[in-house]
C-alpha cells in the first residue's frame, strides 16, 4: 500500500456571513412583535443596554382622526389624554401567517446553500393564501437557471414543510401529499382523486364503482378519506378573524399629497448607559475595559441594524407609495401589477431584500391596514389591474347578478372583455373558487 501525504492548495470562493451581517438580515426580516423580544432578551443579558418604552397610542382615536387630517402637525394621543377607557388588547395581538411560518422552518435546512435558500424565499411568496404554488414553474425555472432536476429538488424540500399539502400546484398534488404524509398507498385512490373528484362532488358513487370495478362501500370509505384531507393547507393561517397589529408605518394624504412615515412608536427605543460609559473611560481595569468594550460593540450593532431597518423599510413604503397612486387614491381595484424584482432594481436593493423587507410588516392608509406584501401583485395577460383587481370586478358582478340566472364562468369573461380585462375562463373559475364563490348552477336560487 502507498499512502502519500501531500499539500495541496485550491482557490474557492465561498460568501461568509459576518454576525453583524446575520443580526443585521435577521432583524430587518422580522415582524415588530419579535424585534421587541430581542430588544428585551438582549436588555437583560446586556447591562449598557437602556430601553425607553414610548407612550402608548391610542389608535382608536387615530384611526377616527386619521381621514381629518389636513395640516402636517405629527398627531399622537396618549391613553391619558381622557378617561374614557378601551379595550386596546387586540390591537398588539398577531397571529404567525403562512409566509412566516415557512420562513421560519426555512430557516432549520441545512442541506441547501445560499442559493437554492433565495429560491426558496422565492418560492414561499409566491404561493397564494391557500399555500398552492401559482406561478409557472418554467417561469423560476428560467429566472434562476434551473434544470428539472433542481426545481424539483427545492419543491421537494417545500412540499415536506408543515402544513402538510404545502407547495402543491393543484387541489389533486395536495392531496396525493397528504395521503402520502399519512402513509395511505393506494392505486385506486390517487387515480379518483387525479382524475375524477368531480365525480365525487357529484356523489356519483355507482359510476366510480363501475369505472374502478370497486364495492359501493369501498367508494364510501374512499370518500371519507379525501374528506379527511385538508383542500386549502393555508387556509389556517388565513382565517378571516379580525387581526389588530401595530403598523409599522403610516401613509397620510397631506395638501394633496400621500406623506409616508415611520411609526417610531412601534420599537422601544434603545440607548447606551452613560454609567458604564464613565467607567470605561476612568476604568485602569483592563479585563473590565474588555468587558464594556464587547457590550457596547454588541449594543451598537445593534442600535445600527435597527435604524438601518427603519431607513429601509422606509423606503421601500415610500416607492410602494409612489407606485401604486391610484390604490392610494381610489381603493383597491386600481392596485396595478408590481413585483419586487422592479422595487428592488428602482432601489437598487437585491430583490431578497425587498422579501424580508415586505414580510411581517404593515402600513395604515387611509383605506385600512395592509401587509406591505399585500402591494405586490401579478396580472394574468393583463397590464392595467392586478389580480386582485380583477377579482374585486368578479365579485361585485356576482353580487348584482339575477340570483335566478346567475352568471356563468364564460358570461363573466365576455363582461370583463367589454371592460378591456382579457383573462380565460380557467382563470375566473380559479378567482371565483379562491374568493369561495360557489360556480352559476349552485349560486342558482329557485
Amino acid at each position: 500500500m502507498n499512502i502519500n501525504f501531500n499539500l495541496n492548495l485550491q482557490q474557492s470562493q465561498k460568501l461568509i456571513l459576518t454576525k453583524e451581517l446575520r443580526q443585521s438580515l435577521e432583524i430587518l426580516q422580522m415582524p415588530t412583535f419579535k424585534l421587541e423580544d430581542i430588544i428585551v432578551a438582549e436588555s437583560q443579558e446586556n447591562p449598557l443596554l437602556d430601553v425607553e418604552k414610548k407612550d402608548e397610542i391610542d389608535w382608536e382615536k387615530y384611526l377616527n382622526n386619521l381621514s381629518k387630517t389636513t395640516t402636517k402637525e405629527t398627531i399622537s394621543y396618549n391613553k391619558d389624554d381622557d378617561n374614557n377607557k378601551s379595550d386596546y388588547e387586540n390591537m398588539i395581538k398577531e397571529e404567525q401567517d403562512l409566509y412566516s411560518h415557512l420562513m421560519e422552518q426555512l430557516g432549520y435546512v441545512k442541506t441547501i446553500d445560499l442559493k437554492e435558500k433565495d429560491i426558496l424565499e422565492f418560492m414561499i411568496y409566491s404561493l397564494n393564501d391557500n399555500g398552492y404554488l401559482e406561478i409557472d414553474e418554467e417561469i423560476i425555472k428560467e429566472k434562476f437557471n434551473l434544470d428539472t432536476k433542481e426545481f424539483n429538488k427545492l419543491l421537494k424540500i417545500m412540499q415536506s414543510m408543515d402544513p402538510i399539502g404545502i407547495g402543491a400546484r393543484n387541489l389533486e398534488e395536495t392531496l396525493i401529499i397528504q395521503l402520502k404524509d399519512k402513509n395511505i398507498d393506494d392505486e385506486i385512490l390517487y387515480n379518483i382523486i387525479k382524475k375524477d373528484l368531480n365525480m365525487i362532488a357529484r356523489k356519483a358513487y355507482r359510476d366510480i364503482a363501475k369505472k374502478y370495478n370497486v364495492k359501493s362501500d369501498k367508494v364510501i370509505d374512499y370518500c371519507k378519506i379525501i374528506k379527511t384531507l385538508e383542500p386549502r393547507p393555508g387556509r389556517k393561517y388565513n382565517n378571516n378573524k379580525a387581526k389588530y397589529i401595530t403598523p409599522d408605518v403610516f401613509v397620510e394624504k397631506i395638501d394633496g399629497q400621500f406623506i409616508v412615515r415611520i411609526n417610531e412608536t412601534s420599537v422601544p427605543t434603545i440607548k447606551i448607559n452613560k454609567f458604564y460609559e464613565s467607567i470605561l473611560l476612568n476604568t485602569k481595569d483592563k479585563d473590565a475595559k474588555e468587558y464594556i468594550k464587547e457590550k457596547l460593540t454588541k449594543v451598537s450593532n445593534l442600535i445600527k441594524n435597527i435604524e438601518s431597518r427603519k431607513n429601509t423599510i422606509l423606503k421601500v413604503s415610500k416607492e410602494i407609495v409612489k407606485e401604486q397612486r391610484e390604490f392610494f387614491e381610489f381603493g383597491k381595484r386600481y392596485l396595478k401589477p408590481m413585483t419586487m424584482k422592479e422595487i428592488a432594481s428602482t432601489l437598487d436593493f437585491h430583490e431578497s431584500t425587498i422579501s424580508r423587507t415586505v414580510n411581517g410588516k404593515y402600513m395604515l392608509t387611509p383605506y385600512g391596514l395592509y401587509e406591505l406584501k399585500y402591494f405586490f401583485r401579478s396580472s394574468p395577460k393583463n397590464e392595467d389591474m392586478s389580480s386582485v383587481g380583477i377579482k374585486d370586478v368578479i365579485k361585485e358582478l356576482v353580487e348584482n347578478e339575477n340570483k335566478k340566472k346567475p352568471l356563468s364562468d364564460q358570461k363573466i369573461v365576455d363582461i370583463l372583455k367589454e371592460k378591456n380585462i382579457n383573462i380565460s375562463r380557467r382563470t375566473v373559475a380559479k378567482y371565483r373558487d379562491e374568493m369561495g364563490i360557489l360556480s352559476s348552477s349552485k349560486r342558482k336560487e329557485i
